[in-house]
């Protein structure tokens, strides 16, 4: 018992200098305080894929599921869209880590939509008579992806001339 309280008693006289020391040298500094720590985990990596359906009572019904998910939870996900719509008649078409899967799952649906596709929650149909296939789905997908990285590319390097104008 008295062990425990000289255990709550320590704890409460702990005093940590440097954050201290830091805290101080930052006011005097004019330097801003630190941030939160981020909430998000950087390492864990975000996936967006594509799965390309067959409609076994439409065969001519040309179909494609896109999904986006953080790598832990990408096999569950996938799973989860399989029992859906049937394993038998679903395959893997694409899957690429990204930077935000919500925003590249946005776009997609966006430029589909401007095609007169049949956009609904994550299904993709082709209208009949389409002329796109898995193939072309695939490369118009890339094309997307390859946007989207060049749009966070360019605001990366604005950002960073912008510091090497103004802080130096």
């Amino acid at each position: 018992m008295t062990a425990k309280a000289i255990e709550d008693k320590s704890s409460e006289a702990d005093y940590d200098l440097e954050s201290e020391i830091d805290d101080h040298l930052r006011r005097l500094f004019y330097i801003k305080p630190k941030g939160e720590s981020p909430k998000c985990k950087p390492y864990i990596v975000e996936f967006f894929g594509v799965l390309s359906l067959t409609d076994l009572r439409a065969p001519e019904r040309k179909l494609w599921v896109i999904y986006h998910c953080k790598q832990p939870e990408l096999d569950k996900t996938v799973d989860e869209i399989h029992q859906k719509y049937g394993k038998k008649n679903m395959f893997d078409l694409y899957r690429k880590p990204v930077f935000s899967g919500a925003a590249l799952r946005a776009s997609v649906k966006k430029h589909f939509a401007e095609l007169k596709w049949f956009t609904t929650g994550n299904l993709l149909e082709a209208p009949p008579k389409s002329h796109f296939n898995d193939e072309r789905v695939v490369k118009t997908i890339s094309d997307l992806h390859h946007l989207e990285q060049q749009r966070l590319y360019n605001y990366v390097m604005v950002k960073n001339m912008w510091f090497k104008r103004y802080h130096t």
